[in-house]
């Protein structure tokens, strides 16, 4: 059994051909433990296994590199799309349709329809059944509350959508990771939020009603958080991915990104975002992954910042955004103290509709805040009880997957997934959603890829070769195949 065992994990670290059809030879240690377990012949002596061995094994990942319709799909539902335009709040309540509304149900349309292909294709070939793991599970039951509570909202349609679209981020990130792989996918959310950071970088100056807003103090804009896409958190992604996907950061290229990514993050004046960066930092110090580059920069950082607080050189952040607005988070405590009340006084179990609710009751508390301005809260109003526990319980499923993994292994890849995950949590709770655009596709994407590095990091660590020593979980670059 420890035999088989080794040899599915072998299968899934050294993939064979794109179907996963072709022979895979096996490495020396394991041909020589076949041969000491082969069965003995008629006069008494072990039969042989000719070597090298080719064993037919089953694939994870199907394919190493996505067709030009998934990547186009990939990067569309990643960017939102766009608002590109300022809605009256109350717009989708009322059910007004226009040409972005148009475009996002298009591309949604064919997102879900690419998710149906695929699931088709997993049901023709019979022995390639979608899998789904314990917190995707949890997923999916908690959109199947959600979308009971959609009947009893005051925007049914607008809440069918918005479930609709958490649904089809759930599946596509899901069966993304299983036909092209954990590190191709990264990959490709790293390229797409650096190519939304691009794309905000030029519209800054070709077009600057699409990407500055007025700051708290100063009503010129002067806040680079347009309606584009959240910068703050496209910025921090894009930074986190960089500096775990790039070995040598000393180099003009990953410099140049680098400070792309720094000046967008720093102009967008997202305290949420500061703080994913300073927990990202403070852990590289804390765990010291297997990155030099990484900890040098970290290291570098780390002096520069204290001699520029010696010296009184840090900017004030209270000059552009209200230090008064800090304890109670820009008055967030006091909006989801007042959602919270009407959701168990009014519909304490099923909810009053996933976003129409907290468009119509938001207003009423503050209507400079609009939405709940956190996953957690959205899900609770929208929900109630049994969602919101639901995901209570994904969430904390997925910390315990990230934190054992990061106290059990030291390489990139594993440091990049998990605090991309920290990272998708955190800036979700401040006023991103999950349903759609760059927070809930890092968030899907945890969910798939946590649930699996776990399993094999766990079997792995229980499993020591014939030296008694652990089988290292394989270190890999995330521009690396």
């Amino acid at each position: 059994m420890e035999l088989i065992a080794r040899l599915q994990d072998f299968s899934e670290d050294h993939p064979c051909g794109h179907g996963g059809n072709e022979a895979c030879m096996l490495p020396r240690n394991v041909q020589q433990n076949l041969a000491n377990t082969a069965p003995f012949d008629s006069r008494g002596q072990r039969q042989g296994i000719a070597s090298p061995v080719p064993v037919m094994v089953r694939q994870r990942f199907t394919r190493r590199s996505s067709n030009l319709i998934a990547t186009l799909l990939f990067f569309l539902i990643l960017s939102g799309p766009p608002r590109l335009r300022i809605r009256d709040a109350e717009a989708s309540l009322r059910g007004e349709v226009d040409w972005v509304v148009i475009l996002h149900v298009v591309v949604w349309a064919f997102a879900g329809l690419w998710v149906l292909y695929q699931i088709w294709k997993h049901l023709q070939a019979k022995s390639l059944i979608p899998h789904f793991s314990l917190p995707q599970k949890l997923g999916l039951a908690m959109t199947f509350c959600l979308a009971v509570s959609a009947v009893i909202s005051r925007a049914p349609v607008l809440s069918a959508f918005k479930i609709y679209q958490m649904v089809v981020s759930l599946l596509f990130m899901q069966l993304f990771v299983e036909r092209f792989g954990p590190k191709n996918c990264l990959k490709k959310i790293f390229w797409g939020t650096a190519l939304l950071c691009g794309v905000i970088a030029v519209c800054a100056f070709l077009a600057p009603g699409l990407a500055w807003i007025a700051s708290d103090f100063n009503p010129d804009p002067s806040r680079l958080t347009g309606l584009l896409a959240p910068t703050g958190a496209v910025s921090a992604f894009a930074i986190i991915l960089l500096l775990t996907g790039v070995r040598k950061i000393w180099r003009v290229i990953p410099l140049a990104l680098l400070s792309l990514f720094l000046a967008l993050l720093v102009l967008s004046l997202t305290r949420t975002a500061y703080v994913v960066i300073l927990v990202f930092l403070v852990l590289v110090l804390i765990k010291r992954p297997d990155a030099k580059s990484l900890k040098e920069l970290v290291y570098l950082a780390s002096v520069v910042a204290l001699a520029l607080y010696a010296y009184h050189w840090l900017p004030n952040l209270s000059e552009y955004r209200n230090p008064e607005a800090v304890s109670s988070l820009d008055d967030r405590i006091g909006l989801w103290r007042y959602l919270s009340n009407i959701t168990l006084t009014q519909s304490p179990w099923w909810g009053l509709g996933y976003y129409s609710s907290s468009r119509v009751h938001g207003p009423q508390y503050n209507p400079g805040l609009g939405t709940a301005h956190s996953m957690f809260f959205e899900i609770l109003l929208g929900g109630g009880v049994l969602s919101f526990a639901l995901f209570i319980t994904l969430c904390a499923l997925l910390s315990m997957y990230a934190a054992y993994l990061l106290f059990r292994n030291r390489d990139r890849f594993t440091f990049a997934v998990a605090t991309l995950f920290l990272a998708s949590v955190i800036l979700g709770s401040m006023g991103d959603e999950i349903d759609s655009g760059p927070v809930a596709i890092c968030f899907w994407y945890s969910a798939a890829v946590l649930p699996w590095m776990y399993q094999r990091s766990s079997r792995r660590a229980t499993r020591p070769d014939e030296s008694g020593r652990p089988l290292p979980m394989k270190a890999v670059a995330l521009h690396e195949r």
